[in-house]
């Protein structure tokens, strides 16, 4: 293949496919569509086949700690090249402002108040205009915190300063797609001049979340309480109306044992705010403008700036806008002391398809965006062309278990039997191993079973739990990879997909089910809107199997990461075998299908035969 500029600056020993998806991507004048498994080097390649001095890389991941990785890899291509290109990871003031760290804040909303209302007499902001930086390296979000604690500015408006001289700023998808976040890069880099490429861009689907907002009994209770310590009667008597609705929702839910029902945000806007002679926005306005005294008032006082009443105020102020609006529903989820209501907006194409216009050319990438066809679609995609690579990958088995399956709404004792049978196999490997359950419902379901056989082999198991915080996360993945033993976690959770287990951290993968969304009324509103969207047929399976398909490929991809790995999978679902769902597996995966009977010695040899 011949030698281009784009094809020179990659830094690495070519491997196959790569040398030709830097051509596809230099060369094409198309969005593109990048579908390649985890161990192909897709960081490399596109940063390779986007590099120059004419128009900056913007690189989007879903959150700000994947942040990193692009930079890391501009750092290898400014070694190859003796170049110096210059990019950093952009975070958010929640990570960057030194000042609400010392006051302790810690949640989004309040950072951004505080630094919006003390910028103009905090000391890290005003040294700032004193300070100057001429970037000559590519630089990490700890290394960004580290240069400006020792110099005593301000991270977040350095890096609005960083940003001038960028060649690669990598964010997180916010920033890009929220109108007001976006803002903040565009003012400085225009969009048109940019490259962007959307890292991991299966994660698309629930863009619509940027719209979602949603507020409680207690947002209703505190408001009236802030209100009433002001002596704003008026509004105290609107909003306490308001509060008898959804105590009313809440207990008539309860009566009916419903878990979530669709509201009509009416009846509070009715009820509520159809008092005295005010349009409805001018209550929600002066409603909003006590809440904005308050927070005033909390962050003179060193507290949190927080006000429900500004919160209930902004929520349907907001929701005002997305009445009647198809893919928007306002859902009500009844707990046992407390009523949830959510503005939940389940579009995606129609939110980012003028967002894709406005960029040069994007890249998107991932190791599950087959179909192409139908991820370009879903996300409002014109004007593009995919390809499908592989990566050289080690050697794998793969086995599809026929006669079990965690088909129904309940996983019977019988069936569950019969997966800890064949799991107590699987845990007979000596290897770090992961359980991956369909949902945690049948996690909780098998887990006493599991606990049992770990514990009579004398192995360690690790359990990601439900709402299991960031920290203790980190921390029960440091042990499992430092210790070794038996990972046990649902798709649907942070390490089927978020985490990496290289080399031998990872080398048996054992699939509990199709981690089909439960069949909840969201579920049901979601391919309710997908099929009248795209057809009954083709909105079902874009809103419901391919989701479900794309979870279990990625917590596959965990163990097989490059050629020298070697990993076991065990499919536990006979229905993975069925043509709708394996031509959306993998394609490193050379299934066999083993009858149940047989599984558990095949599972034993299948791993001698890896070995050997």
């Amino acid at each position: 293949m011949v030698t281009t500029r784009a094809t020179a600056r990659f830094p690495y020993p070519y491997r196959e496919g790569q040398e030709e998806a830097i051509k596809f991507i230099s060369e094409s004048d198309k969005n593109v569509c990048l579908d390649a498994p985890t161990g192909f080097g897709k960081t490399a390649v596109i940063l390779s086949a986007l590099l120059n001095k004419s128009y900056p890389i913007i690189w989007a991941v879903r959150t700000g700690n994947e942040a990193d990785r692009p930079v890391e890899e501009l750092k290898e291509i400014n070694k190859k090249t003796k170049k110096k290109f210059f990019g950093f990871s952009f975070r958010g003031k929640r990570d960057m402002c030194l000042a609400a760290r010392q006051r302790g804040l810690t949640d989004t909303d309040s950072v951004a108040y505080f630094c919006k209302s003390f910028k103009a007499k905090c000391p890290y902001f005003e040294n700032l205009s004193y300070y100057r930086i001429n970037p000559t390296r590519p630089l990490l979000y700890s290394e960004i915190i580290e240069i400006c604690s020792e110099a005593e500015v301000c991270p977040y408006y350095l890096q609005r300063e960083l940003l001038y001289h960028a060649d690669l700023v990598a964010l997180s998808y916010n920033y890009i797609i929220h109108p007001g976040m976006s803002w903040v890069i565009r003012s400085i880099i225009p969009f048109k001049a940019c490259f962007l490429v959307v890292d991991e861009a299966h994660n698309l689907r629930v863009v619509g979340n940027i719209n979602s907002d949603q507020i409680t009994l207690s947002t209703f209770k505190n408001a009236i309480k802030e209100l009433n310590l002001l002596e704003e009667n008026e509004l105290a008597e609107i909003v306490t109306e308001m509060q008898e609705i959804a105590l009313k929702i809440h207990k008539n839910m309860q009566k009916a044992k419903e878990e979530e029902r669709t509201i009509d945000l009416g009846i509070f806007i009715e009820s509520g705010f159809n008092k005295g002679n005010k349009e409805l926005r001018e209550y929600l306005a002066e409603l909003r403008k006590v809440g904005e005294f308050v927070r005033r008032r909390r962050l003179e006082e060193e507290k949190a700036p927080r006000s429900s009443a500004y919160h209930l105020a902004s929520f349907f102020l907001d929701s005002l806008e997305f009445l009647g609006k198809d893919g928007v529903a306002f859902i009500a989820t009844a707990e046992p002391k407390n009523l949830i209501i959510e503005r939940w907006d389940m579009r995606s194409a129609e939110i980012l398809r003028d967002v894709w216009r406005q960029f040069r050319k994007c890249v998107f990438c991932s190791g599950t965006l087959k179909p192409i066809n139908a991820f370009a679609e879903t996300i409002g995609l014109e004007e593009w062309e995919g390809r499908v690579f592989r990566a050289e990958l080690g050697e794998s088995k793969c086995l599809i278990i026929r006669g079990l399956s965690t088909r129904g709404e309940e996983l019977s004792k019988e069936e569950a039997e019969k997966y800890a049978r064949l799991i107590e196999s699987f845990m007979e490997i000596d290897a770090n191993l992961a359980i991956f359950s369909a949902s945690y419902r049948i996690q909780t379901d098998l887990l006493p079973k599991i606990r049992k056989t770990a514990k009579k082999m004398s192995r360690k198991i690790y359990v990601e739990k439900q709402g299991m915080q960031g920290d203790a996360a980190r921390k029960l993945l440091d042990d499992f990879k430092r210790d070794g033993g038996i990972l046990v976690a649902p798709m649907t959770g942070r390490f089927a997909e978020g985490a990496d287990f290289p080399g031998k951290e990872l080398e048996g993968v054992f699939l509990v089910g199709i981690p089909f969304d439960r069949m909840s009324l969201r579920s049901k509103l979601y391919i309710d809107y997908y099929r009248r969207l795209y057809g009954e047929e083709k909105g079902w399976y874009y809103s419901y199997v391919i989701p479900a398909l794309h979870r279990a490929s990625q917590a596959l991809g965990r163990a097989l990461r490059s050629k020298e790995d070697k990993a076991l999978f065990v499919l536990g679902d006979e229905r993975y075998r069925e043509k709708l769902y394996a031509r959306l597996l993998p394609s490193f995966l050379r299934p066999e299908i083993v009858d149940f009977s047989d599984a558990r010695r095949r599972i034993l040899e299948a791993w001698e035969e890896l070995k050997d």
